[in-house]
């Protein structure tokens, strides 16, 4: 009899294994499915057969922590070029160029300096001053719409996180009753992973295991996001990022990753330094302006005028023509100290005294642009090649899991083979111990 009860523990080991190679098929084209395996062992009496001990998932941590971690990279990189990107064009742009502007100003007044009192050059220089506010107006429309963007952006993936965790968490109790329940939790583990893989883009994570089976997740800072079968929930107020969990409120930075970190990176590294350095050279621009004009006087004789108003916590965004200005109004004429102290024009309507003195005082800010510009390409162009080297790195690491983890159907055919061969041969054996059972009877 034990040559029968072996070859049935054979024949079942061999069926059992046949069923987990052909799961394996049946699964590999699902996305993120762990090819799975059967190990025998000898059962415990002498010539007792085999048996399958266990079902094993093929999974290596280090190589799915490889794929989260450069995920996120690549996430981080990517959210924030798609501002950085927009930020570089707006900024660069031809027709918005805040440089060409000053330019065509300054090209307006020295063409004035030939005939001070002509009412067409005078026009012009107003002219060309309105075009420059109008395309100040644009450009800062433009990056007040990525500024509601990336608020809306980041509300959208404050839910898609919560979601995430709370997915997270919940596998997380279903893994562990069935750990406790000695159950299968192959595809449980796998849907965790597909989820922790979804969550690594999000945010930049660190993932350690519990005994139940359970693993608890954390933000690079150390913020809790997952602690077995609770989350965390996240939220997003302007471009404000903060975590929630048991009550603990956590503030997240562009040093979360993710593309959360690319975002918070895109508004505190790229666009509020970009905005504050464009309303800087705005006000300073309209300063020295309003300054050198202050100097000179108008085809009437009067001292000179304000060009531009503006409130200074907001100069880009509210800068605007004086509404007092006029062609008359433009302090064109130079201006000396008179015997007694006193500010007087050096000439009259023909004067042009003040011109060199304007146009010299707004030079530098064309400059100033320039190199913001510059700037931004500079920045941008890292940002690039950052994202082509997180992709490098993170397609690497998709395909060393793949390797280990993902079905090789050659390899299931010839498993399929081999447990076919098993299966038969373990027939056989029960056959061949039938007839000779057989024949022993027929001895009697």
């Amino acid at each position: 009899m034990s040559m029968i009860n072996n070859a049935l523990s054979g024949l079942n080991a061999a069926n059992v294994a046949m069923t987990v190679a052909g799961q394996n098929v049946a699964n590999a084209a699902v996305d993120g499915y762990s090819r799975q395996a059967a190990r025998f062992a000898t059962v415990g009496t002498p010539l007792g057969g085999v048996q399958v001990s266990s079902v094993e998932r093929i999974v290596d941590a280090f190589l799915n922590d490889d794929i989260w971690r450069t995920s996120s990279d690549l996430s981080y990189y990517q959210g924030k070029q798609s501002y950085l990107g927009y930020i570089e064009e707006i900024v660069g742009t031809d027709t918005l160029n805040f440089s060409d502007g000053i330019t065509k100003i300054s090209n307006a007044l020295n063409a004035a300096a030939t005939t001070p009192d002509s009412q067409a050059y005078r026009q012009q220089i107003l002219s060309s001053s309105e075009s420059l506010l109008q395309d100040l107006a644009q450009m800062n429309g433009a990056i007040e719409g990525q500024l509601n963007k990336l608020s809306l952006e980041m509300s959208n993936l404050a839910l898609n996180t919560s979601s995430a965790t709370a997915k997270i968490a919940d596998v997380n109790f279903q893994i562990s009753q069935a750990e406790a329940k000695n159950q299968p939790t192959s595809e449980l583990k796998d849907t965790r992973e597909r989820l922790i893989g979804e969550l690594s883009q999000h945010i930049g994570i660190a993932v350690s295991d519990r005994d139940d089976g359970s693993v608890d997740i954390s933000t690079l800072s150390g913020a809790p996001l997952v602690i077995g079968s609770k989350a965390a929930s996240v939220t997003v107020s302007g471009t404000d990022v903060t975590t929630e969990f048991s009550g603990q409120r956590f503030t997240l930075t562009d040093q979360v990753g993710g593309r959360f970190g690319g975002l918070i990176s895109a508004d505190t590294n790229v666009i509020q330094p970009t905005l504050a350095s464009l309303n800087t050279l705005v006000a300073d621009f309209a300063d020295e302006m309003n300054t050198a004009l202050s100097e000179g006087f108008d085809l009437n004789g009067n001292p000179g005028i304000a060009m531009f108003n503006y409130n200074p916590l907001n100069p880009m965004g509210t800068i605007t023509l004086n509404p007092a200005m006029t062609t008359d109004s433009i302090a064109l004429i130079g201006g000396e100290f008179d015997g007694g102290g006193n500010w007087i024009p050096v000439g009259g309507p023909g004067d042009n005294g003040n011109v060199a003195n304007i146009v010299g005082a707004i030079a530098d800010n064309g400059e100033a642009f320039t190199t913001l510009v510059g700037e931004l390409a500079i920045t941008s162009k890292q940002n690039q090649t950052s994202i082509t080297t997180a992709t490098t790195l993170n397609d690497s690491a998709i395909l060393a899991r793949d390797s280990r983890s993902g079905v090789n159907l050659d390899e299931e055919a010839a498993s399929l083979i081999h447990f076919q061969q098993m299966y038969s041969a373990n027939a056989k054996v029960v056959t061949t111990a039938d007839q000779v059972f057989n024949t022993l009877l027929n001895m009697f």
